[in-house]
Order: C-alpha cells, then sequence, then structure tokens
C-alpha cells in the first residue's frame, strides 16, 4: 500500500478517483455541520473585496457526492465552483457572538472533481477581483520549503493546479493568474474575462 500524499505538497493536479490527505473543517455550512475540505488558510478579505468575515475556500474537488447535493437542493443556481466561491466557508453568527472555526484536520479524501476553475462569473464583487488583480499585478510569488510557488495574496500553494496551455494557472481562492514559468502574477480572473 503506498503512502498518500498530501494535497498540498502536489507538484500536478490530484488525480480524480486517487486519495489524498486534505485539510478539512468540521463546521456548519449549508445546512449541514460536517468535515468539509478546505485549501488555503483561513483568513479575511477586508483590504480589496471588502469581505472582513474570517473565512476558509472549500476546495470542491474533494466534496464528496452527497456534500455536492446538500449544497445543489440549498443553492439551485450555478455550477459547484461558482457556489463555493460565491458562499465561502465563513464564520457563522449566533446572536452577537462569532463561532470560530476549529483548526482543520487532515482526512483521506478521495479527488472527485478534476481541476478547480476559478469561477470567472461567478463573484459579485467584480470591482474588488478588479482591485485585487491591479494591485498584486506584476509580484512574484514566493516559494515554500519543497519549492512550490505560492500565491502572494493569501499564501495558497499552487503546485496542485494544472497549469494551462500558456503555462499559467488561476489562484482558485480569488482569481489571480501566475505564470509559471517566471513566478510572477499576470492577472485576475475577474479582469481575465472583462478585458
Amino acid at each position: 500500500m503506498s503512502k498518500l500524499r498530501h494535497v498540498e505538497t502536489l507538484t500536478s493536479a490530484p488525480v480524480v478517483g486517487q486519495r489524498y490527505l486534505v485539510p478539512t473543517v468540521l463546521y456548519p455550512w449549508f445546512g449541514s455541520t460536517e468535515a468539509w475540505p478546505v485549501m488555503g488558510p483561513k483568513h479575511t478579505d477586508a483590504e480589496h473585496i471588502g469581505f472582513d468575515v474570517p473565512h476558509f475556500h472549500v476546495d470542491v474537488r474533494f466534496l464528496s457526492d452527497a456534500q455536492v447535493r446538500r449544497i445543489e437542493r440549498r443553492r439551485n443556481f450555478g455550477d459547484i465552483e461558482s457556489i463555493a466561491a460565491g458562499y465561502p466557508l465563513a464564520t457563522s453568527h449566533t446572536g452577537s457572538e462569532a463561532e470560530p472555526h476549529p483548526e482543520p484536520v487532515f482526512r483521506r479524501l478521495t479527488c472527485r472533481r478534476p481541476g478547480h476553475g476559478y469561477p470567472r462569473h461567478a463573484a459579485g464583487a467584480r470591482q474588488g477581483l478588479r482591485a485585487l488583480a491591479a494591485a498584486y499585478a506584476g509580484r512574484k510569488c514566493g516559494r515554500n520549503g519543497a519549492g512550490l510557488l505560492v500565491c502572494p495574496h493569501k499564501g495558497f500553494v499552487l503546485g496542485s493546479l494544472e497549469p494551462d496551455a500558456e503555462r499559467r494557472v488561476v489562484c482558485p481562492l480569488h482569481g489571480l493568474v501566475v505564470d509559471v514559468a517566471t513566478g510572477s502574477v499576470v492577472g485576475g480572473g475577474a479582469c481575465a474575462e472583462a478585458a
């Protein structure tokens, strides 16, 4: 039996049908409290997007079929990537108290969907995404200890994303486009569609 690979250490896209160690957060989302697969660090997006609520982004590649059905029953529009981008796993409010997220726990999950296309049409805050792309244009990505590119905005490790024909990847957290050859931000998902 081979050792499971940690999704944050991958140097190519996860293979549909294979199992990986994936960070999950036990939290209520779309009416169900369960372990949701997440990616990137918990953060806020106050500076450009104007969303100051602590949240994680859900990794739709590892959602179970039952989780997808629960989400689609509650939100009967758009594809799953659009729903996940538009509705992050945000801190819920009960009265005036915010219920904090627990720390992520790594679980063995099967990759169910290829890639993780950033839904350029999904963001209601296009102006904020354009501001984000402009603020980060030309910035170089850092690299983690394994030498993998890390998005300069919120620190998402880009290694598990498959580059397109132009050798670019789109960060699934907020749509920044990175040239993998140079490690530079060359645009943003919302800008690319609008241009």
